[in-house]
């Protein structure tokens, strides 16, 4: 009988390994899986900062559309409308590297079901639920950004043109405002997913 539990705790034992085995697999595979998709990320640093340079020299040139010079305004508001141009076609790789991540991202929920250890799946499904978080919070910054961008085209095409009036102006240059307010918004709850996405991060790796 002796002989016979010792059997029953050898195979227990290895049951218990062999699960804790698999759940370190399913955890490394559903990691790699997840730096995947922040690979396809590291383009957005690049065009962030394309983004910014754009921004300064458009901030350069709405300081020189004061005055009364119509011929000026006209101009100057033509060279804005390129930047606006520049800064739609830039910011659309940024959501281009965002789509393509989150396609790898999808991907790596397989492999969550089939860690067997509570306390392991549960740091992998915060993990998870970050990331998807994350996603959705850079849609709405990615909206609010192109609302932006519409909005600046809308203004500076008016200007660009003939019989160009001030109160027009005026209306078309609180709607700018009124999107940028949004869009920073947008911008701060995107920051806060990315941290959290960082956070969770760490707790899964300290368990592989």
């Amino acid at each position: 009988m002796k002989f016979k539990h010792g059997i029953v705790v050898t195979l227990a034992s290895a049951v218990f390994l062999a699960g804790c085995t698999t759940d370190k697999g399913e955890m490394k595979n559903y990691n790699e899986q997840i730096q995947k998709a922040f690979d396809e990320e590291k383009s957005i640093s690049s065009t962030g900062k394309k983004l910014n340079e754009l921004e300064q020299q458009k901030q350069k040139l709405v300081k020189d559309i004061n005055g009364n010079d119509e011929q000026k305004v006209n101009k100057t508001a033509s060279k804005i409308l390129d930047n606006v141009k520049e800064r739609k076609s830039t910011f659309k790789k940024e959501v281009e590297a965002i789509n393509k991540s989150e396609e790898d991202y999808k991907k790596a929920g397989k492999h969550i079901e089939n860690i067997g250890n509570n306390k392991k799946q549960e740091e992998v499904q915060q993990l998870d639920d970050a990331l998807k978080a994350k996603y959705q919070a850079h849609e709405k910054y990615a909206e609010a950004y192109n609302n932006v961008l519409d909005k600046e085209e809308d203004m500076f095409k008016y200007m660009s043109g003939d019989q160009i009036e001030q109160s027009k102006i005026d209306e078309k240059s609180k709607e700018v405002s009124k999107s940028y307010k949004e869009m920073d918004k947008q911008f701060k709850a995107y920051s806060k997913a990315m941290k959290k996405v960082d956070e969770e991060k760490k707790d899964v790796d300290n368990l592989i």
